[in-house]
């Protein structure tokens, strides 16, 4: 097992009353508290796609008042997204994602900042959109996207928080190259495509519950409590109802 090395961000300097009263369920936690609360106030979290998996994580880091939220998503939501998408309903149809998610955040907690961003994640844009951030998740259903995010977390000695789902299993796992771990190390020779969710389908709930576990490990790493998933890969198997822990060794180990 690697050891994370601590909280990712410094705390803010105080609370409002307010934001006492907001979060006192997760204050009251053992393990946060106070202090555990300032850190989120101060994180910066880049979250890049806003569907099924993005939609669960950016409305519990919301929630859970992480104080600057960037939503990335340079589509539009269609008819068919309505099935998992959870931050999107009727009237948001043919809307850009990141404004539709970014409006909708805003009505959840309205103490945070919330950056959409309609710009799409390329190897050229990817810094730049990152930059800044203390965490970036990758909650987008394209290889080529989670590559870019990847290699550009990498660059930026960024960690980033990884969730995938196919038909009805998910995965999900944290990735930092300074302890010795990136996506590459899960894929190191990366198939040429992948299979596209208009032809195998998704489970909708599921989705929500990977996006949730991908939330827990955001407040983990930011507040430095808990083991998060580094070095581990939970595989989640819906129709079977059983959650199964994969070992992961970064390059070069033995």
């Amino acid at each position: 097992m690697i050891n994370w090395p601590g909280p990712l961000v410094a705390p803010s300097a105080t609370l409002t009353p307010e934001e006492v009263d907001r979060y006192a369920r997760t204050i009251s936690l053992a393990d946060v508290g106070l202090e555990g609360q300032r850190r989120l106030k101060s994180a910066r979290v880049c979250v890049v796609g806003t569907g099924g998996l993005g939609g669960p994580v950016l409305q519990y880091l919301a929630g859970a008042g992480v104080g600057h939220l960037t939503v990335v998503d340079d589509d539009v939501v269609e008819l068919r997204n309505l099935q998992r998408q959870t931050l999107f309903g009727h009237s948001t149809v043919d809307r850009p994602k990141a404004d539709a998610a970014a409006e909708r955040l805003q009505g959840l907690n309205e103490l945070i900042e919330i950056t959409p961003v309609t710009t799409r994640v390329t190897a050229e844009t990817a810094e730049g959109i990152f930059a800044g951030h203390d965490l970036v998740v990758d909650a987008v259903d394209n290889l080529p996207t989670r590559l870019v995010t990847a290699d550009a977390c990498q660059a930026l000695d960024i960690p980033f928080v990884w969730g995938a789902v196919q038909a009805v299993n998910g995965q999900v796992s944290v990735f930092w190259e300074r302890l010795g771990l990136g996506l590459r190390d899960l894929l190191p020779q990366p198939p040429a495509e992948m299979p596209k969710l208009d032809d195998i389908g998704v489970l909708g709930p599921m989705t929500g519950w990977v996006g949730s576990v991908m939330a827990t490990e955001c407040l983990k790493v930011l507040m430095g409590i808990g083991e998060p998933l580094v070095g581990r890969v939970m595989y989640i198997d819906t129709l079977g109802a059983q959650v199964m822990e994969l070992p992961l060794k970064g390059r070069g180990a033995q």
